[in-house]
């Protein structure tokens, strides 16, 4: 048996064994109780936004860690310890101005909470959206496994939560990979190239199943919209989008490019969370698996970009017709004039006799000159509100009434010589003269006076064109 002292030493510092782990219980209860109160996550200034939006979200009446932490013992465990490292690293000012944080689906379908059962039987339509989650239940695409975060997160202004739903355009309307490009020594680079798909397109950037029989999200507009009802009015028009499709309209008929082309992915991204590791690029479905789920979980748009839709890309062919079809090259003249391009494809001529006009090499473009408005009323025919040259508008760069006065000179010089030139190709054509000559002067003569400016556009090459028509008519061509 233990002699007394011994006794009585085990007995003194077991009594403090026993208070310490007493201590370090009550502690370690108090901490963990502390730390699952709401107000306790505002406690870092970074949380504050998020703090915010949930205490104005429809969740607010949940407790923080119901959500994000995960339903049993071990993910309670798991989530304080985590914690207890960010306390750490907050007090070594190690903390990362780009908290991530996750909610696991089974906090979602917790008990008192959300069900698999009412949840697809869910189907909501507010009038400019549609959605239907059984449709997206346990369903995977590209490396993807769709789970609540998928669609849900905080991104919409202070709702904590809610649901961003340009998110659906990465599944619906973006296409596979179509491009990863290399560098000079064939090296593969993490630089992955989208490109905006169309249901039923034989262009379509992904096929109707990818390679693992994955089906493909659907791409058509009446997945998410319905055709607005009732009538619109659109450029001083009004219209039924019903009518048009009683026809067998589609929307693709009107509207085209509704989809962005998406920026291309890059090593960039990845170091706008990491420091380093870039290098260590997993293959696209493990890095959608890593990214998507787990304690990596981050927003589609931090890699992806936003892939902007709807209005603001679209081109509506009732807006914008394509006028080219019909009037080709409408002021093919005019620019040919005042850029002075020549005939071959290495751009302007820089020789005397095809100056270069000045205004051109100062960047002035067509509405640096025609800047009053003329009303249709003077062009009945037209019926057009266009902008017309005024003299006034060289005053903005050069001394006042400077265009008052060369203008009119510039132009008077121009039809004089014009008009010599033309008198000329009449009595050549009287005399009988090489047709030749003569068809090279009517072509020059002909550019001149289809310009219409009548030497403003460029004075030196208008003087240069209608010398070359007088030497044409003289026989001196070649």
């Amino acid at each position: 048996m233990p002699r007394f002292p011994e006794r009585l030493r085990f007995r003194r510092w077991g009594k403090w064994i026993i208070l310490g782990f007493v201590g370090f219980a009550l502690l370690g209860t108090v901490s963990v109780e502390v730390t699952s109160q709401n107000d306790f996550c505002n406690s870092c200034h970074i949380m504050e936004p998020y703090y915010t939006s949930w205490s104005q979200g429809s969740h607010k009446n949940v407790d923080c860690v119901e959500c994000h932490i995960s339903p049993g013992v071990n993910n309670f465990v798991s989530a304080k310890l985590n914690g207890l490292g960010q306390v750490v690293d907050d007090v070594l000012n190690r903390t990362s101005t780009k908290p991530s944080a996750s909610v696991n689906e089974l906090s979602c379908l917790r008990g008192g909470c959300h069900t698999t059962e009412n949840l697809e039987k869910r189907v909501i339509n507010t009038g400019v959206f549609k959605f239907d989650h059984s449709k997206h239940f346990n369903k995977k695409h590209l490396g993807v496994e769709i789970s609540c975060g998928t669609c849900h997160s905080h991104v919409k202004g202070v709702e904590h939560f809610e649901v961003n739903t340009a998110v659906c355009i990465n599944c619906h309307l973006v296409g596979s990979p179509m491009l990863v490009s290399g560098d000079a020594s064939g090296k593969q680079m993490a630089e992955i190239h989208f490109l905006p798909r169309t249901e039923g397109s034989a262009h379509s950037a992904v096929p109707p199943r990818v390679g693992n029989g994955e089906k493909v999200p659907p791409a058509s507009c009446t997945t998410c919209h319905d055709a607005p009802k009732g009538e619109i009015s659109f450029g001083g028009q009004t219209f039924e989008h019903a009518k048009f499709l009683s026809f067998g309209a589609t929307c693709e008929s009107c509207h085209e490019g509704v989809t962005a082309t998406p920026p291309p992915i890059d090593d960039g991204r990845c170091l706008q969370c990491h420091t380093y590791g870039v290098e260590r690029a997993l293959e696209s479905h493990e890095m959608h698996k890593v990214h998507t789920t787990g304690h990596h979980k981050i927003e589609c748009f931090s890699c992806h970009g936003a892939i902007r839709h709807g209005p603001s890309v679209q081109a509506a062919s009732l807006e914008t017709f394509d006028c080219n079809r019909c009037h080709v090259d409408q002021h093919a003249v005019q620019r040919r004039t005042y850029f002075n391009l020549s005939d071959t494809p290495h751009g302007p001529s820089a020789q005397d006799s095809n100056p270069i006009s000045p205004m051109f090499v100062a960047h002035v473009d067509c509405t640096g000159c025609h800047t009053r408005e003329r009303p249709p009323s003077a062009k009945p025919d037209g019926g057009a509100l266009v902008k017309v040259a005024d003299p006034a508008s060289c005053d903005r760069c050069h001394q006042a009434g400077l265009g008052e006065r060369m203008i009119p000179l510039w132009q008077r010089s121009t039809r004089a010589l014009y008009d010599e030139v033309e008198a000329g190709l009449r009595r050549a054509q009287a005399e009988g003269r090489d047709p030749a000559s003569l068809a090279k002067t009517r072509e020059l003569l002909d550019l001149v006076k289809a310009d219409g400016s009548w030497g403003v556009h460029n004075p030196r090459y208008t003087q240069s064109i209608l010398e070359q028509a007088r030497q044409a008519v003289s026989g001196g061509a070649k």
